[in-house]
């Protein structure tokens, strides 16, 4: 996947001071990302950025940071991907949001530079509420089941031919289509994708729990 060119150096970006949401793992920031000052005011430029809650040896390194983008952008790419050659007709659109890194440069004085995986604001009218529909554990809430979400989580693993499996889903659903964000990766390489990545033993729990649940379903 190629990347947009550009001469700029560097880019402007602001950051809340507070916190306006958190996870288990990370917490969320409103912020604005622009390749000028004056962008910053545009409704564009509106971001979530978010950083990793805990401290601790390696956690804030630039490594984690790329490896919860490469996540995202790999959920991104199979979504697409889904969309376009194997969702069936009656399912609904699957979206993912894309992630780049930001990184604030320690000022002397400082202990550490600064990170945060950036993202677009999850669209918010006319959308439903957040939800977790599913963890990475093979875990569905029986009260928000979808076929959509069963069908592609099930198709990410058979495209890649049993190496990985989109999981964690979560989000909203907007338009007639879920837009999520945060997911993660199961992956046969246990070494790949974070420590969210609980490996062979819990892609064959996910993909079990999938099909007796679209079985008990109807949902072929």
């Amino acid at each position: 996947m190629t990347t947009e060119k550009t001469t700029k150096d560097f880019m402007f970006a602001r950051v809340a001071n507070e916190p306006f949401a958190e996870g288990e793992i990370r917490i969320a920031y409103h912020g604005q990302l622009a390749r000028s000052v004056t962008l910053l005011n545009e409704k564009e430029s509106v971001m979530v950025m978010k950083s990793f809650k805990h401290r601790g040896e390696g956690i804030h390194d630039r490594k984690q940071y790329f490896q919860q983008m490469e996540v995202s952008n790999i959920a991104h790419f199979l979504a697409n991907l889904y969309n376009l050659r194997k969702r069936p007709s009656h399912c609904k659109k699957i979206v993912f949001l894309e992630v780049c890194v930001l990184e604030f440069v320690a000022k002397k004085g400082d202990d550490e530079d600064t990170r945060f995986c950036a993202e677009r604001p999850l669209p918010l009218k006319g959308a439903t509420s957040f939800t977790k529909y599913c963890n990475n554990t093979g875990h569905w809430d029986p009260e928000k089941l979808d076929e959509s979400l069963l069908h592609f989580s099930e198709w990410s693993l058979e495209v890649t031919d049993g190496y990985l499996m989109i999981s964690d889903l979560q989000g909203i659903e907007h338009d007639g289509m879920f837009c999520l964000t945060d997911p993660v990766v199961l992956c046969a390489d246990i070494t790949r994708f974070g420590h969210t990545n609980l490996g062979p033993k819990f892609i064959q729990k996910s993909i079990q729990a999938i099909k007796a649940l679209k079985k008990e379903k109807g949902w072929l």
